[in-house]
């Protein structure tokens, strides 16, 4: 079954839709193909966030991490980024709450 698109006035399909029906039709993760972001944790003292663009703000109570669609806050006590690549950051320390902004 083929799958209609949404076009704009110029009559073309949109970058992001067109990306999620090839997602979907070739059964990729999403994360992969659309680069949405993936926040892993363990227990209340460790974090993982992948797919990140950058860091907003940072001190030991509250970390904001820019992704491609939101804000990531997490706050706690005695946080700091423990190592960070391109792909990837771990967030340590004591988490009481983790929050997304649009």
């Amino acid at each position: 079954m083929r799958k209609k698109y949404r076009a704009n006035k110029d009559n073309q399909i949109q970058p992001r839709e067109k990306r999620q029906g090839l997602t979907e039709g070739l059964e990729l993760p999403k994360d992969v193909s659309c680069g949405v972001v993936i926040v892993t944790v363990t227990g209340r003292r460790s974090l993982i966030l992948e797919n990140y663009k950058g860091i907003v703000s940072y001190d030991d109570d509250c970390i904001v991490i820019q992704t491609r669609d939101c804000r990531v806050s997490v706050c706690g006590c005695r946080l700091k980024v423990d190592y960070y690549t391109n792909e990837e950051m771990k967030i340590v320390g004591l988490i009481h709450q983790i929050s997304y902004e649009v």
